[in-house]
């Protein structure tokens, strides 16, 4: 019997057969069914997986969708009496292919139709705010004009981050009485995590008493890759062998990324492993670090940043991150964005931080965005906005001490934060 795995068909046939099927096997005596496409579905990246990993107990049917256009075929003529929810996340799809000004500017007034036809449709739309713009920008007059006009259009706005609306305030403005947050999940429980310090750490030929910094994830310019090599350069000229650079990932072809990849495979504090890294391997990386390193330039939510404190990996991160109320409790060192001066100070700060206070604060903050906890409420607020149109309002303070035994049971092997 030839079949495909639910999610990975991308034909908008399939989209159609998965989703009414998911209908069918909602219970009769449960609440009524709501369909919620979200666009673009990338298989690669778990978020959206933990994301929606809660919305079946609630009666909400999540589809996912690899590009927006599939939906004018599958919401054509559709059903009144089935409530819709078209949810969008990334929006690089939209001008990845444009050449030049024209085409950008039709690109987006292509998607504002769209937008459009699929609220006529009945649909109302939820956007999630996963960056200020996206980090390779080639049109930003476009690109803001796109947020402008799906701001406009959308019924809800998730944000992750609380900082987000002061962020974006310099390109857009998101309309308060619109704005949804809930935090970015973790990924406990995602990934393998047997393995312990001693064993990743001979893997990654790392010295007893060294302290290791990841940089993991796409590896790219904006993440601030030629400013943290000089930063651990000029450490480990005064310091030698006490500072290491964990480099793993998959790296773009821009020429400051190849120079950097020639400097940091001859560099002997480095260890590069420049390829897509996969999935058994994460925790090999970060628990033979001792801090994950997010010198981005600019940076509003990070996935590699749930990540480490799903490992309970403190980071090393700028003060101007958007991020900084996730890690609030002292789960990072915090440097000002004052470029590689700041940075080399701060990797220096790195060789003499008291690493056990440092990890179990990134425990705690790993325990705050526990991916159930997070899914759980999500699926919940948007079951209540589903039913009601009135945006759920963040709590004042997210208590989550209840659920420490269940997050503790997450995953075997070497607990987060675990004594060194």
């Amino acid at each position: 019997m030839l079949i495909s795995m639910p999610g990975r068909d991308q034909s908008t046939e399939g989209w159609i057969a998965e989703t009414f099927a998911a209908l069918a096997r909602v219970p009769v005596e449960g609440p009524e069914p709501v369909v919620w496409p979200f666009t673009p579905y990338y298989t690669g990246n778990p978020f959206q997986s933990v994301l929606y990993s809660r919305f079946a107990g609630r009666g909400l049917v999540a589809a996912p969708t690899f590009r927006i256009t599939d939906l004018l075929a599958t919401t054509r003529n559709w059903p009144g009496d089935v409530p819709l929810v078209v949810h969008l996340h990334w929006l690089n799809q939209v001008l990845a292919k444009c050449t030049d000004d024209r085409s950008a500017d039709e690109a987006v007034g292509r998607h504002a139709d769209l937008l459009d036809t699929l609220k006529d449709r009945g649909a109302r739309l939820v956007w999630t705010v996963h960056n200020v713009l996206p980090h390779d920008t080639r049109f930003e007059a476009q690109e803001v004009r796109l947020r402008e006009q799906v701001v406009e259009r959308t019924d809800l706005v998730h944000v992750m981050s609380p900082a987000t609306v002061a962020a974006v305030g310099d390109w857009f403005a998101l309309p308060p009485e619109k704005v949804y947050q809930c935090d970015h999940p973790g990924y406990q429980g995602v990934y393998p995590d047997w393995i312990g310090r001693t064993d990743a750490r001979r893997r990654l030929r790392i010295p007893d008493g060294a302290v290791a910094l990841l940089l993991t994830g796409a590896v790219k310019p904006y993440k601030g890759i030629a400013d943290l090599l000089e930063a651990v350069d000029r450490v480990s000229r005064v310091r030698p062998g006490e500072i290491v650079l964990i480099v793993a990932g998959k790296p773009d072809d821009a020429p400051e990324t190849r120079e950097f990849l020639t400097a940091a495979a001859a560099h002997p504090a480095v260890r590069l492993m420049p390829v897509p890294v996969p999935d058994v391997d994460i925790q090999v990386l970060m628990r033979a670090a001792d801090l994950v390193a997010l010198p981005y330039r600019r940076s509003l939510n990070s996935g590699v940043l749930a990540l480490a404190l799903s490992f309970g990996r403190p980071v090393l991160m700028p003060s101007n991150s958007g991020s900084l109320p996730v890690v609030d409790g002292g789960a990072a060192l915090i440097y000002p964005a004052d470029g590689v001066e700041a940075l080399t100070e701060a990797v220096f700060s790195c060789l003499d931080v008291d690493l056990g206070a440092l990890d179990r604060a990134a425990a705690a903050a790993g325990r705050r965005i526990d991916r159930a906890v997070v899914a759980e409420r999500f699926a919940a607020d948007m079951r209540s906005w589903a039913d009601t149109g009135v945006v759920p309002q963040a709590p004042v303070v997210t208590v989550l001490s209840a659920q420490d035994d269940v997050v503790a049971g997450v995953a075997a092997g070497v607990p987060p934060g675990a004594s060194r």
